[in-house]
């Protein structure tokens, strides 16, 4: 409820209000719920003061100081806030729609759930704001500073962020689909489970960036900069990598199908269980990668590449060529990527009984029937260990299909043992007759 005495002063217009304000600078002031929609307050001392649920549709606040006011669910929809600033304000749940912030500062301010479609929020200070669950769809933040901010479930859909700094700010599941990114900056941010697809991020920065099981579906990311970022499990399907630069990024399972990575370098990246079907890697730098069960197929394309070296396993594992005074030759690359088309690798710690095998990869073609498996090489290795090599001519889930063909074996093998146990009872007391 609005207290009178503020009232009062208020409409006595906003020099006898900042007056009159600081004679009770320590004391709580109670606007809670007053209306002053379309009012012209320029230079307005709000500092601290309660206006909670309040009507400030349309009016013009530029210049004026929010510090530590609260704004609780209150309705600002097409305000003036240019210049104003709000830091450590609080607006959880308030209505900010169109509203004009250009110029503002609301570093450490409270937004949780705050809907902010189509504001006009250019150059705005969002450092270390508390912004989870916030609407910025559609809303302009070129150049907007968002450095430590919390925006976990935050929305950007179409919004401008051309030049945003998004350093060390957490954006886990945020939704930035059709964003404008380019030359954002994200150095340190978590992206982790963000929703990316068909965002513009033409030369912006993710050095160092979480982006596990991120959405880069047809994302523009040509000349990004991507080194030493998570992108395990991420889908960068139809995503255009033209030049960019995944230098030591971890590529670990991603869906890379379809992908554009011409002129990239990947040097050191992880590309292990990683997905390429049909994607584009003429030109790209890939020493030092590592492409252990590496899957591609015979759409996928290696034009002019510069590879002094890879690896085959994790950890810079069974370096090829092995000579560390060596370097890959083109007939070498080109016969390792043949050993990669469509290949599946399953390793077997111990003697394998060879019949049960068959009877298990029987079992796996009949439920994979509707596409083409088959094994084309056993590599014994030391110590009664053994790798299956198997090829797929189509896209199957790797990891299910090896655990299920592992699962059927050991299940198999088990029913074999038990049933050699029930015949060995069976056929000692007459062994012991015989003798007898």
């Amino acid at each position: 409820m609005v207290d009178r005495k503020c009232f009062a002063a208020l409409k006595r217009g906003v020099e006898y209000w900042n007056k009159w304000k600081a004679n009770y600078s320590h004391h709580p002031l109670d606007l809670r719920g007053i209306n002053l929609s379309n009012e012209i307050l320029l230079g307005v001392d709000f500092t601290g003061v309660n206006l909670a649920g309040a009507k400030l549709v349309k009016s013009n606040f530029c210049g004026a100081n929010f510090d530590g006011a609260d704004l609780t669910g209150a309705n600002l929809t097409e305000a003036n806030l240019s210049g104003a600033s709000l830091s450590g304000v609080n607006l959880t749940g308030a209505i900010l729609i169109r509203v004009n912030y250009r110029g503002a500062e609301l570093i450490g301010a409270n937004l949780s759930l705050a809907n902010l479609a189509g504001a006009d929020l250019r150059v705005v200070d969002f450092s270390a704001a508390e912004l989870s669950g916030a609407s910025f769809k559609q809303a302009n933040l070129n150049g907007a500073n968002f450095l430590g901010a919390n925006l976990t479930h935050a929305n950007f859909q179409l919004a401008e962020l051309d030049g945003a700094n998004f350093n060390h700010a957490n954006l886990t599941q945020a939704n930035l689909t059709h964003a404008n990114l380019t030359r954002a900056h994200f150095e340190q941010s978590n992206l982790n489970e963000a929703n990316l697809s068909k965002a513009t991020l033409q030369r912006a920065s993710l050095i160092q960036v979480d982006l596990t099981e991120a959405i880069l579906t047809e994302a523009n990311l040509r000349e990004t900069n991507l080194s030493k970022s998570d992108l395990t499990e991420a889908c960068l399907a139809r995503a255009n990598l033209m030049a960019a630069c995944l230098t030591k990024t971890n590529l670990t399972k991603a869906d890379l199908n379809q992908a554009n990575f011409t002129k990239a370098n990947l040097t050191e990246a992880n590309l292990m269980q990683a997905q390429a079907w049909s994607a584009n890697f003429n030109q790209c730098q890939l020493t030092g990668a590592c492409l252990k069960n590496f899957q591609i197929n015979s759409q996928t394309h290696f034009e002019q590449v510069i590879c002094k070296y890879l690896y085959l396993e994790y950890g810079q594992k069974n370096r090829v060529p092995s000579h560390r005074a060596e370097s890959l030759s083109f007939n070498e690359f080109q016969s390792t990527l043949q050993d990669l088309i469509g290949s599946i690798k399953i390793r077997f710690d111990q003697a394998i009984d060879w019949s049960v095998l068959v009877k298990a990869f029987e079992e796996l073609q009949l439920k994979y029937k509707s596409q083409k498996i088959e094994i084309i090489s056993v590599e014994a290795k030391s110590n009664y260990q053994f790798v299956i090599k198997m090829q797929a001519t189509s896209d199957v889930n790797i990891d299910e299909l090896k655990h299920y063909l592992k699962h059927q074996y050991n299940l198999l093998l088990l029913t074999k043992e038990q049933l050699n146990n029930q015949v060995n009872e069976n056929e000692e007391p007459l062994n012991c007759y015989g003798q007898n």
